[in-house]
């Protein structure tokens, strides 16, 4: 396997949020000289064995899926979102999905009964346009509004209807962060956080807070991602020198017209990441997790 090539170990299908399949995707990969990608959907990992097969041995695939968790643990508002990403993770982090499940299907009917009361939107539209129809998510109701004509598109639902702030926002029951990264590791995982810069911290406060979830075993941060400036890739890379975490480098693709990021380049080819010693780092620390489980 060519492993010279474009990484990018944070994208979207439409199996989660974004607009693309997977074979488009892993297709649009081969086209553009991606060797090494991650599909890490939002609470699922219904992706990973679909693009293994389309890989053709070609492309590596990394299993991965992205977690949301709160923040509030550290006295932060809800506004502070912290997404960690699970890299190599058994299948026993099905009992940690399995949590964000129950509490989405509860999220979902209370969300759908506070936007009722000014919008015409029954459950049964939102299944009829869902993704997924046995796993019905917050971003399936924006999409119903965005088909029902509330909105231009479903990324503008989602923010004018469903964001911190608006009229159907539900606030979602999530697993404080540190717990949230001691059970990746328990299944093998390596947890790294995603697109830092969503944290919404000044530097010395994500110092801070990187400190802490080091201790409880944080083992990498997604450095280059097209959203991050230069002033911020540079803070972030020597973050991740000083506590010892994996740099690692998602386009956090979605495929959508909102997001102008695309795979693997991100904006104005802002990203282009194609050093492998990434993934061997990276599966080194996978390595090292599951020594410890196994002696445990």
């Amino acid at each position: 396997m060519n492993n010279s090539g474009y990484i990018d170990l944070h994208v979207h299908s439409n199996v989660s949020d974004g607009k693309f399949t997977v074979e488009q995707i892993m297709e649009n990969a081969a086209n553009i000289g991606v060797t090494t990608i991650s599909f890490t959907e939002h609470y699922n990992m219904g992706s990973y064995y679909q693009a293994r097969k389309l890989s053709n041995g070609n492309i590596e695939v990394i299993p991965g899926v992205e977690i949301g968790t709160s923040l509030e643990e550290f006295g932060l508002s809800k506004k502070h979102i912290c997404h960690i990403l699970a890299y190599y993770p058994s299948y026993s982090l099905c009992e940690i999905l399995d949590h964000y499940e129950m509490t989405r299907q509860a999220c979902v009917k209370k969300t759908l009964k506070k936007l009722q009361q000014n919008i015409i939107l029954s459950y049964s539209d939102v299944v009829k346009y869902a993704r997924d129809k046995q796993s019905i998510g917050r971003f399936d109701i924006a999409i119903a509004l965005y088909k029902k004509g509330y909105a231009k598109s479903p990324v503008a639902a989602y923010g004018e209807f469903l964001e911190l702030g608006t009229a159907g926002y539900i606030s979602r029951e999530k697993m404080g962060v540190c717990e949230l990264i001691e059970r990746i590791r328990k299944v093998n995982g390596v947890p790294v956080i995603a697109h830092p810069k969503s944290l919404k911290l000044s530097f010395d406060d994500t110092f801070n807070l990187l400190k802490k979830l080091k201790e409880v075993g944080l083992e990498g941060i997604e450095v280059y991602n097209p959203n991050n400036n230069d002033e911020q890739r540079y803070n972030f890379l020597m973050l991740s020198k000083y506590f010892d975490l994996l740099p690692t480098c998602g386009s956090d693709f979605h495929g959508l017209k909102d997001r102008p990021t695309l795979l693997a380049t991100g904006i104005n080819n802002n990203l282009c990441i194609t050093d492998y010693s990434i993934i061997d780092e990276l599966k080194d620390r996978h390595h090292k997790i599951y020594l410890e489980n196994k002696q445990r």
